[in-house]
């Protein structure tokens, strides 16, 4: 993030679009939704990446977002549930806040919502596993 601009993260104003708070996190409306009632769980330190978290603070964010999941479903009656997150590698812009969130997107019937995960075909039990061997190299 460049030194002089502000992280609205780090500054979050919008307060009544607070659904939840503690010490590690916060949890708010989406002030550029997907859909209706998408709320992202932000940690309050700011991380750019998902792999910047501490293990705690990832375990917090996740038991969190389950809590916010379940209230979600509860309040708008949704379809099904998007649970995302993206670590932005390239830093091409694919972030619109360069600070790590988890999203809660609900789902509703013949919503404008695409999400088309282009499959390839099997490459084959040989390349899976060349795949996963350097996968496995990697594990620290």
């Amino acid at each position: 993030m460049p030194e002089n601009s502000v992280c609205p993260f780090c500054e979050f104003e919008d307060q009544r679009a607070v659904i939840y708070v503690d010490e590690f996190c916060f949890a708010a409306i989406s002030r550029k939704p997907i859909n209706k009632y998408h709320v992202m769980v932000i940690p309050k330190v700011h991380h750019e990446n998902f792999v910047d978290l501490s293990d705690e603070l990832v375990a917090h964010i996740f038991v969190v977002a389950k809590k916010i999941s379940l209230a979600v479903r509860k309040a708008c009656d949704p379809a099904a549930v998007l649970h995302v997150s993206d670590d932005e590698v390239s830093k091409k812009g694919y972030n619109l806040v360069s600070h790590y969130k988890f999203h809660i997107i609900p789902r509703f019937e013949h919503d404008s919502v695409v999400v088309d995960y282009h499959r390839e075909e099997d490459p084959g039990i040989e390349a899976r596993a060349e795949f996963a061997e350097r996968i496995k190299n990697e594990i620290n």
